[in-house]
């Protein structure tokens, strides 16, 4: 383990003082599903544009389709359905790399109602750490997909496109958590265990 990233064991005279909740805490639920909407349409807006800067002789039509029948309509549904398991596995795995990199253990993944998560329950990580941890999907996803968007066939626009909007829409999580920790002084520790991220600091004592 990288001992200046990531410990077994808390040091002493850390307090947790925060947490983010997924479990217990269904206020915050609502406002990440109104702040991850509310991203989607920034991400399906933006994305679109970006295509039509690149490639402006194929874009067109690209983002249009009919249905003409059930078979058709439950093809697409499919299809978007695997675009969705994509995402989830490279959201994930990005973020499990990191916690592998960091800590030298095996991230622990798993499924829960409306979300999937990886995580490192047993450890403790620093805030520095953390924040390149849970910004790396959209980061890296993002990038990974304006790179390739132009010179990927035209068949695979669609669904590389929408794969770069979910993960954005789905990165609400990852920039809520930031949020809390950026305002927050060091030292600071946080253990996150997927659905449940803990943050741990020493009191503060006025002088």
């Amino acid at each position: 383990m990288n001992i200046k990233s990531a410990m077994d064991t808390l040091p002493p005279g850390y307090i947790q003082t925060a947490e983010f909740n997924l479990r217990e805490n269904a206020k915050l639920v609502l406002w990440l599903n109104i702040i991850g909407f509310v991203l989607f349409v920034f991400a399906a807006l933006s994305v679109p544009v970006y295509i039509r800067y690149i490639r402006p002789q194929s874009a067109a039509g690209m983002f249009s389709f009919t249905i003409n029948n059930l078979g058709e309509a439950g093809m697409i549904i499919l299809v978007l359905l695997v675009d969705l398991i994509i995402l989830v596995i490279l959201h994930e795995g990005t973020h499990g790399l990191c916690f592998w990199l960091l800590t030298g253990k095996r991230p622990v993944y798993n499924i829960g109602p409306g979300y999937a998560y990886a995580a490192a329950p047993n450890v403790f990580l620093k805030k520095f750490p953390y924040i390149v941890t849970a910004v790396s999907p959209l980061v890296v996803l993002t990038v990974v997909g304006m790179v390739l968007l132009p010179i990927i066939p035209d068949k695979l626009v669609f669904h590389t496109a929408l794969i770069m909007v979910m993960n954005i829409a789905g990165a609400v999580g990852d920039l809520w958590i930031v949020g809390m920790l950026i305002t927050r002084r060091e030292p600071l520790y946080i253990r996150d265990s997927g659905d449940k991220v803990e943050f741990f600091q020493i009191p503060y004592k006025p002088s």
